[in-house]
């Protein structure tokens, strides 16, 4: 549970187009020897699996390690108005390297635009080994060499970029680039970089977001069902009279007219209708199968442009297909309507709809006759339903009075009809209420109570004075954990504190702020418990409970390789931490990591250090541009800085699957260098060993690691715990702690009571025992200025 390393930011020498193997590899980036582990399940046969024992690092966000403003690099600037000539020869320059590779032409456009130009004289060093990064260039003109240690290893030309890490984050640089003739470069630097990225992307979201909108057919569909499929719409171009769809052909495409307009044509090539921007057309093709189109649509105008979404695509992201999401999101509203059922969460909710049945119901057919017995739920879908005097119902639950426990075992009063044909949803109440009880009684379950509300007041009483020394349990970049006791309770503690000193050297001020922000409104099983904060001249202090167990990391190193079992039951806790904190709470975590995660003393797993969490509440879309967290672990689009939300923890989770099955990581698992990982992670897919058969297993890794983040939840959480490969899996049991976990730590991992009773007689204050660790190292005391971010502590 201890604080974790600063990222180790390595530069590479691979962004000057040098191979690393080529080169000697430096003491401090030498792997340590792994350890090799039998593996669990006899199917391995004579397989060994080799795991790493070397922790994977952070990556703490670009704002804390390096100054924003900083150029380190040296040339003269040049005034020069671009011509689209500039343009298309930089975004040539552009495609060749794949920190850009998931932008689209016109994104790498916007980009060229936001670039400088510049001059460099003949032995003029541009670049020079060891110094910060802040700015990627492109050789218009001239040659450049690379040299390290001084030694030449390659010569620049025309076309040419380089320093593309500065792009991503600061790290001193690994060659030195010297002009051996005058040159002249177009130039992006780091913070620009950024900001013009997320300028384009938010934008471009927005504009989709809007065209979603301006459709009636995606009204029916939620907020989050509706980013997420603005963030996969892809832009096409058409020039005049170029066919968009043919008669005929099987239609699998949906369409939004965003520029220019489009012309419907008969089978006679005679033009009936005119599209304008904002109309649509194809819609049959989402909500039906085998479809044909009807209809020639071609563009009429030059450079028409439309926005397209593939039927495929839609009902990966959506989970279902296109008319069943909108039947469930329909049912979901009249739920949420529902004097009864309005009041219960979106589990249960969830529940009741996995066994929901649409029936279709001509006009005037009964739906409930008088006298049946009541213990269904009806909500009509597509069309009005009637009572007998005649009052329409739309799109809530028919006679939901009658659920209610009083009244479950009467019969219905009186019969409901359809006007016209249309669609009912039909839930069996009666068959959930018998297996899970009724909604009245789970209520009470369901409610989020707070702590023991006597321990609380203690512990909000408690003073650091007040907490004695038991042992330290780990140290980090930014300071250290202890375990600690208060003399007149039995709880036990971990007391982490941040120096005053490293807050100011590395600016984290809203970090510590966040983290504090993050930990203080978590309440779940599965995600450590936060207590209170302290704050004194030197430290800022976070007083959380102790979990008596070891780091997943460790674990799974003990089990060797784990088998399908193992697997889910980790990785099913893993999911419900992520969906207590994105649906609950709008976080996103950002480090999911087997280093991040603690197997407690009773086996099952604690979510712990929320130093990277983010709140994406109010953010629309919900989104972040800040690279940061574990190079192993990060998701393509962290990478890209295209922005990314939610979907980039889902990711993270797949690699955490990947490596239990396996034993190893997707991608780099055999390397340090974060550039060499980052480019395994854009541009290879998965591959598996020889022994991993399970293609269940396969199908959802492959889910979680989709390199379209809409794809990776297939919907919604309850689709994703209903995976196929969770088919034989209790996540009832599981929630209910009654599943046996893989394993439980050792008991001589953790202190004793004898041990405890001794240290207490000691009656060192841990704040003491934090002043003998920090003697002589540099402190920095608390200065008026800090009220404006630790009075929060």
């Amino acid at each position: 549970m201890d604080q974790k390393n600063q990222w180790n930011q390595k530069s590479s020498v691979q962004e000057f187009g040098i191979q690393k193997s080529s080169l000697s590899k430096p003491v401090h980036q030498q792997v340590k020897p792994t350890q090799q582990v039998a593996p669990k399940n006899e199917q391995q046969g004579e397989n060994q699996l080799v795991r790493r024992v070397t922790k994977r690092n952070i990556g703490i966000k670009k704002s804390i390690v390096s100054n924003e403003g900083t150029i380190y690099e040296t040339f003269e600037p040049l005034m020069k108005p671009q011509t689209p000539q500039d343009i298309g020869f930089i975004v040539k320059c552009f495609q060749a390297h794949f920190v850009f590779s998931s932008m689209n032409e016109t994104q790498l456009i916007q980009l060229a635009k936001s670039m400088f130009y510049c001059r460099l004289v003949i032995g003029q060093m541009i670049i020079k080994q060891g110094d910060g990064a802040s700015s990627f260039f492109v050789l218009e003109k001239g040659k450049i060499n690379v040299l390290v240690d001084g030694i030449s290893r390659k010569q620049l030309s025309q076309g040419n970029g380089f320093g593309e890490l500065a792009l991503l984050y600061n790290a001193p640089r690994s060659a030195t680039c010297v002009a051996m003739e005058e040159c002249f470069l177009w130039g992006i630097d780091r913070h620009t970089f950024r900001k013009s990225v997320e300028n384009v992307m938010r934008s471009e979201q927005e504009k989709n977001r809007q065209l979603l909108e301006q459709v009636k057919f995606f009204n029916q569909l939620t907020k989050d069902q509706k980013d997420a499929i603005s963030g996969v719409l892809i832009l096409q171009k058409f020039n005049q009279n170029e066919i968009i769809v043919n008669e005929g052909d099987q239609a699998s495409s949906f369409y939004i007219i965003v520029e220019g307009k489009c012309g419907v044509f008969n089978k006679e090539d005679v033009q009936i209708a005119t599209l304008n921007p904002k109309d649509s057309f194809g819609e049959s093709a989402l909500k039906h199968d085998n479809q044909i189109r009807m209809m020639t649509i071609k563009a009429i105008e030059k450079d028409t442009k439309v926005v397209a979404l593939g039927k495929d695509m839609i009902s990966q992201i959506l989970g279902d297909k296109v008319q069943y999401i909108i039947y469930k999101n329909i049912c979901k509203w009249a739920l949420n309507r529902s004097k009864l059922f309005g009041k219960v969460s979106a589990a249960i909710q969830d529940k009741l709809l996995e066994g929901v049945i649409y029936r279709k119901y001509l006009a005037g057919q009964k739906i409930i006759n008088k006298g049946d017995k009541v213990g269904f739920l009806y909500v009509p879908l597509e069309g009005n339903v009637l009572d007998e005097q005649k009052n329409v119902i739309t799109n809530n639950i028919i006679n939901e009075e009658s659920l209610f426990d009083e009244f479950i075992n009467t019969k219905h009063a009186q019969s409901y009809h359809m006007e016209n044909e249309g669609h009912v949803a039909v839930i069996d109440y009666d068959k959930y209420r018998n297996i899970n009880g009724s909604v009245e009684k789970l209520l009470d379950i369901e409610q989020i109570h707070p702590h023991n509300q006597q321990s609380h007041d203690q512990v909000k009483k408690l003073q650091l004075k007040d907490l004695v020394f038991l042992n330290k349990l780990g140290s980090g970049q930014f300071g250290s954990v202890y375990l600690c006791k208060d003399k007149n309770m039995d709880t036990l503690f971990a007391l982490k504190y941040v120096t005053r000193a490293h807050i100011q050297q590395y600016g984290i001020q809203k970090h510590v702020q966040q983290e504090k922000a993050v930990l203080e409104i978590m309440n779940h099983q599965f995600i450590l418990k936060f207590y209170r904060s302290f704050k004194d001249g030197e430290n800022i202090y976070f007083l959380t409970e102790y979990i008596a167990g070891e780091e997943l990391f460790d674990a799974i190193r003990e089990i060797g390789l784990l088998g399908k079992y193992d697997s889910q039951f980790y990785t099913a806790q893993m999911i419900l931490q992520m969906e207590y904190l994105h649906t609950v709470h709008q976080i996103v975590y950002r480090d999911i990591k087997p280093e991040n995660v603690m197997v407690d003393q009773f086996g099952y797993l604690k979510l712990i250090d929320m130093g990277t969490a983010k709140t994406l509440k109010n953010v629309s879309p919900p989104k972040t541009f800040t690279i940061i967290g574990t190079p192993h672990y990060m998701a393509p689009e962290v990478i890209s800085g295209k922005g990314y939300g939610y979907f980039a923890d889902l990711w993270s989770v797949g690699c955490c699957l990947y490596e239990f099955l396996c034993g190893g990581l997707p991608f780099g698992e055999d390397q340090e260098d974060p550039f060499e990982i980052y480019k395994e992670i854009v541009k290879n897919s998965i591959h598996y060993p020889q022994y991993i058969t399970d293609k269940t297993a396969k199908t959802i890794i492959e889910q979680l690691m989709n390199k379209i983040p809409e794809c990776r939840l297939g919907g919604s959480y309850s689709s994703l715990k209903n995976n196929q490969w969770f088919s034989d899996f209790d996540w009832n049991k599981l929630i209910k702690r009654e599943l046996q976990p893989p394993l439980i730590p050792k008991k001589e991992k953790v202190m004793n009571n004898s041990q405890i009773e001794d240290q207490m007689k000691k009656n060192i204050l841990v704040i003491d025992q934090i002043q003998k660790d920090t003697m002589g190292q540099k402190k920095v005391f608390a200065q008026q200025k800090d009220a404006e971010w630790d009075s929060v502590f």
